[in-house]
């Protein structure tokens, strides 16, 4: 994982521990053996789930990339909550989760990641859109699930993989990925009169005292060495100032190392615009 990612994942898991009770990493036998490698297994506060080697092959990783968090739902016990790696929840949500469907925030409708879809998918003979699903609805990002209601999950899902599995014609897989997971879920909430909530305001994203996301943002960090270096000496004395335990961890690890040094020695330098 490059450092900007597995710091933010740190940050992720810990700040869940601290404010809002148990998490656990869902992976497959190859993510579970990095995890170890990385010194790692003990950020969950659940042995690592190796639920991901059972996904059916079927599913093409490159289409749909984010199959595995849909997978792993389908075994998670509501009321649950699907955090992604690269999203961190600053603060307690115990008033925040009750009877309602909670997403991260509502996405606009934009066609180079939404087109409209009976021009966009060609389907298996057998397949087709509910006739309930109202297309005007924008779409729910899921980087921050709460179910609270397992009828419903267990509906949500199915209908993302009966998606996937008809869908037949090559899509570019952002455009695939991102229908299945988080435009059919807030029709799928309307379709059954279900509360759909989000965390964020979709006109206030920039707020993060509740919630950070990298999601695209990690495009700049991984061509931008100035903001990278910003970035990850930031988590790292996040990560030393709440969670001491881990600077072992962070000194040991080759992604870390250079962050803790540059912390410890107060050294950190700010790369050239060439280097950059």
């Amino acid at each position: 994982m490059p450092d900007y990612e597995l710091l933010t994942m740190m940050l992720s898991a810990l700040r869940w521990r601290q404010n809002n009770g148990t998490i656990t990493m869902v992976t497959d036998s190859a993510g579970a053996a990095f995890f170890r490698r990385a010194g790692l297994e003990r950020l969950w506060s659940a042995p690592i789930d190796t639920r991901l080697d059972d996904m059916d092959a079927r599913l093409d990783p490159r289409r749909f990339w984010a199959a595995g968090k849909l997978w792993a739902l389908r075994g998670e016990r509501t009321p649950c909550v699907m955090l992604d790696t690269d999203a961190i929840v600053w603060q307690p949500l115990d008033a925040r989760l009750g009877s309602a469907v909670v997403a991260a925030h509502r996405e606009a409708l934009n066609p180079a990641v939404y087109p409209e879809p009976h021009a966009a998918f060609v389907f298996a003979e057998g397949y087709a859109f509910p006739a309930a699903w109202d297309f005007t609805r924008p779409a729910a990002n899921t980087a921050f699930l709460y179910l609270p209601d397992e009828g419903f999950k267990t509906r949500y899902v199915d209908a993302a993989f009966a998606f996937m599995y008809a869908l037949e014609n090559e899509t570019d897989p952002t455009v695939s990925m991102c229908f299945a997971e988080q435009r059919i879920l807030p029709m799928c909430a309307a379709a059954e009169g279900v509360a759909l909530e989000t965390l964020l305001d979709e006109q206030a994203l920039d707020e993060q005292s509740l919630l950070t996301h990298l999601w695209g943002h990690k495009r700049v960090l991984e061509t931008d060495a100035e903001q990278r270096l910003e970035y990850c000496l930031r988590c790292t004395a996040q990560l030393l100032s709440a969670y001491p335990d881990w600077a072992d961890t962070l000194s040991a690890n080759a992604a870390t190392r250079r962050y803790w040094q540059e912390l410890q020695l107060g050294t950190a330098q700010r790369p050239s615009a060439r280097n950059a």
